[in-house]
């Protein structure tokens, strides 16, 4: 048994032990409450309840177990998107995380192939050189992706548009040498890496960028 799942369990045990009517009415409330609905879908909910608090080990603990009552990979992502309006989108971020993991883990069953199979990368242009004077951005589309793309001293750099925070447009805010300042919040990405100042850890994907011809490129 796993060391945390140890300790839930001594947690449960001592409240028992402590306060044994108030754990037996609450384990009679959540017998109650779910009786109605199918074991599917009671963990499909765990799996949003668990999102919105931000529980790494109740996603780990709550997803494998909904995929074995027939939920598939679909409704897993769909139960994390459904938590946005409560939980924002970091914390949505951050559970989609948790399934890559399990997912690396071969905790979620195979992929489907067309979700496996990465697309070739291919050179996009998006701009004109002379669009983006320099120390300053502009919002792309490509495709079903936003971009921001940078100029950086004379130097294109592009990342994702939106902050991880709560989706700010990054190719709207301030930049200072090599670091934007969402205009939402304030939270400062390195526009050559992606990486988050404000929040180590967290990241907004950076994309390769080259100029040809006066014609801004981004390898997508």
């Amino acid at each position: 048994m796993s060391e945390e799942r140890e300790e839930e369990l001594s947690g449960l045990q001592y409240l028992s032990q402590e306060r044994p009517e108030a754990m037996q009415h609450l384990l009679a409330f959540f017998k109650e409450s779910g009786k109605h609905l199918d074991p599917k879908t009671r963990f499909l909910i765990s799996v949003v309840t668990k999102v919105i608090n931000f529980s790494p080990r109740g996603l780990r603990q709550y997803m494998p177990r909904a995929l074995k009552e027939g939920a598939s990979r679909d409704e897993l992502l769909d139960a994390i998107l459904c938590s946005y309006p409560a939980a924002g989108l970091t914390k949505v971020v951050d559970a989609i995380e948790v399934f890559r993991e399990l997912d690396r883990e071969g905790k979620l069953g195979a992929a489907p192939a067309a979700l496996a199979a990465e697309p070739e990368a291919q050179w996009v242009p998006v701009l004109r050189a002379e669009e983006v004077p320099a120390g300053e951005a502009r919002v792309v589309g490509v495709g079903h992706r936003q971009l921001a793309v940078y100029n950086v001293g004379g130097e294109f750099l592009a990342t994702a548009n939106a902050c991880v925070h709560q989706g700010g447009y990054l190719g709207d805010g301030f930049l200072d040498g090599e670091v934007v300042i969402c205009p939402l919040h304030g939270w400062q990405f390195n526009v050559r890496s992606g990486a988050c100042i404000t929040r180590p850890g967290q990241q907004v994907k950076a994309y390769e960028v080259r100029v040809r011809e006066g014609q801004v490129e981004v390898l997508v």
